[in-house]
């Protein structure tokens, strides 16, 4: 799961000695969508690289995944015309990707946890800027941290994704954790919790204590209330908390026992990052999830405004709650998780919605979507 809160494009990583499986441009895409461009038309608006023709999507997706172990899912577009596209592979034996699997969102994870937390403050149940030990009186950890500190990562609290954490995942990767077991796990390290309020600093413990707030005001599982209040209104089928949603395509990762997540339980993994992190989905259910959010159909124009009032914090981001806005102006949350990158830039009136999964920690979700969208 990323750290920055929005990372810096890096260069491409190519692993040697990989195949790559390709989609063909004829495959269907999704069950149930329309595809306003067949994945081999040129990319509209995107200046050629030198002086040859413009690329198609497929062009660039295969280029990108080629000598991958795994491959990428990309959606673009917008209202219902969406084009679906996919290449390289889903599994150690090169069976090919298609634009239905389903992956690990990992910090996407994030935006759907804001939604819900505002969902409860139009409810009347708390403030943004309520203290978190209103709901949550026994979490000592979180004293003097009010809600909006939490969704906009200036609370303080240190991320419990560190070397310590992961060793105790590497001891049992088929371990279950709890939010609360983690949580307890930063009470008592040695490390110095910055005053709220004085500093931005990506956390992914913030949202495991958002994650709380929502169960405790609900009196649901967190993965309940995500279904009721998300996923099945909106009819996405294939989205939900792991370990309840479907099995994802396999994921490619150096750090893997074995390189990739067919060796070993993902279980420890997926159970600790929670509502932080701990959803799977499809491009699909995605570019429903962003129009719905960007139509009004999810939050109120007032919690709308909240999440997209944003602070720049490093390199032209700037960060909102459970959103980030780059130097362009885009909204966008990414997701990085061993074996798999996510990336969601939600539409606006300007520019069409991208969506960008991958099942390879070195596919670089930001640089396919460059490729992929207009220079503004």
């Amino acid at each position: 799961m990323t750290r920055t809160g929005a990372g810096a494009v890096v260069a491409l990583l190519v692993l040697a000695g990989c195949s790559t499986a390709a989609v063909p441009p004829s495959t269907d895409p999704a069950e149930g969508t329309v595809q306003p461009l067949p994945c081999d038309a040129p990319v509209e608006g995107v200046e050629p690289r030198g002086t040859g023709p413009p690329e198609s999507v497929q062009e660039i997706l295969v280029g990108a995944t080629r000598s991958m172990s795994g491959g990428a899912v990309v959606a673009i577009g917008a209202d219902g015309a969406v084009r679906y596209c996919a290449a390289g592979s889903a599994d150690p034996e090169g069976s090919p990707l298609v634009p239905d699997h389903v992956f690990r969102i990992a910090s996407i994870t994030k935006t759907f946890t804001a939604v819900l937390v505002l969902q409860l403050v139009e409810e009347g149940l708390l403030e943004l800027d309520d203290p978190v030990t209103d709901v949550l009186p026994d979490l000592d950890l979180a004293d003097d941290i009010t809600v909006r500190q939490l969704l906009d990562h200036s609370s303080g609290l240190p991320d419990f994704l560190d070397s310590s954490f992961d060793l105790a995942v590497r001891e049992d990767w088929d371990r279950s954790w709890t939010s609360a077991e983690i949580l307890e796990r930063v009470a008592l390290e040695e490390r110095e919790f910055e005053p709220p309020g004085t500093d931005r600093r990506y956390s992914n413990s913030n949202y495991l204590v958002a994650g709380l707030i929502v169960e405790e005001l609900t009196g649901r599982p967190f993965a309940e209330v995500l279904r009721t209040r998300i996923t099945d209104p909106l009819g996405m089928t294939h989205t939900a908390l792991g370990p309840d949603g479907p099995e994802p395509v396999t994921g490619f990762s150096p750090i893997m026992p074995e390189g990739s997540t067919d060796t070993v339980s993902y279980r420890a993994l997926e159970t600790s990052t929670g509502a932080a992190g701990g959803m799977v989905s499809t491009a699909e259910d995605l570019m429903t999830f962003a129009e719905a959010l960007t139509e009004g159909r999810l939050v109120s124009p007032e919690s709308w405004s909240e999440m997209t009032d944003v602070t720049e914090v490093d390199d032209g981001i700037a960060v909102g709650l459970g959103l980030m806005e780059d130097e362009a102006g885009r909204l966008f949350h990414e997701g990085d998780l061993p074996g798999y990158r996510s990336l969601l830039i939600l539409p606006s009136a300007a520019e069409d919605g991208v969506v960008v999964l991958a099942n390879d920690s070195y596919i670089n979700v930001f640089l396919l979507s460059e490729r992929l969208m207009p220079t503004p």
